[in-house]
C-alpha cells in the first residue's frame, strides 16, 4: 500500500528521480519550453514552481535589503539548480516574470506520440515566457511574438518575398 506516500516513481530509483528532476528543470528554464512525456512534466511540476517560489522570496528579501536571508535562499536554490547560468537566469529573467501566486508553468498534450517507444508527449513551458522582437521585412515592423509566431512572420516574409519577384 502507498499511504501517506507523495509523488511519483516513474518506475526509476531516488536519484535518478531528482536528477531528472532538475535536469527537466534546468531545461525548461533555459528554454521555456520542452517537450517530454506526460508522467515526468506532472512529476516534475510541483519541483519547478517551488524553485520559482523560492526565486521569487530571495528577490523580494533582496530587494527589501536583507542579504543574509538572500544568500540562504540562493544557497538553498543553487542545492536544485547546481548550473550557475541557469542559476542567475532564474533569478534574473524567470522569477521576475513570475508575477502570480503559483500555477508558473502549463502542461499541454502533444498530439504526436514518441518516435522511440509511441509514448504519449506533452508540451512543459513557463506560462510567462519571454517574448521575442521580429522585424518583418516586408513591413519593417517590429512585431512581438512568441516561438511559433516568429516562424509564420518568417514563412510570410518569404512567401512575400517570392511572391514580389515573380510580379517584377
Amino acid at each position: 500500500m502507498r499511504h501517506r506516500v507523495a509523488g511519483r516513481s516513474l518506475n526509476a530509483d531516488t536519484q535518478h528521480r531528482l536528477a531528472m528532476r532538475r535536469n527537466l528543470s534546468r531545461s525548461l528554464f533555459l528554454h521555456g519550453r520542452i517537450v517530454t512525456t506526460p508522467a515526468k512534466a506532472k512529476a516534475t511540476r510541483r519541483f519547478t514552481e517551488k524553485l520559482i517560489t523560492r526565486a521569487r522570496r530571495a528577490l523580494a528579501l533582496k530587494a527589501a535589503g536583507d542579504k543574509h536571508g538572500w544568500v540562504h535562499q540562493v544557497r538553498v536554490l543553487a542545492r536544485d539548480v547546481q548550473d550557475r547560468e541557469v542559476l542567475r537566469k532564474l533569478l534574473a529573467e524567470v522569477a521576475p516574470r513570475a508575477s502570480r501566486p503559483g500555477g508558473y508553468t502549463r502542461i499541454m498534450r502533444d498530439w504526436k506520440n514518441q518516435v522511440g517507444d509511441n509514448a504519449p508527449r506533452a508540451i512543459f513551458e513557463l506560462v510567462d515566457r519571454p517574448v521575442e522582437e521580429v522585424a518583418t521585412e516586408a513591413g519593417g515592423v517590429a512585431v512581438k511574438a512568441d516561438a511559433g509566431a516568429v516562424k509564420a512572420a518568417k514563412k510570410a516574409a518569404k512567401k512575400a518575398s517570392k511572391k514580389a519577384g515573380k510580379q517584377s
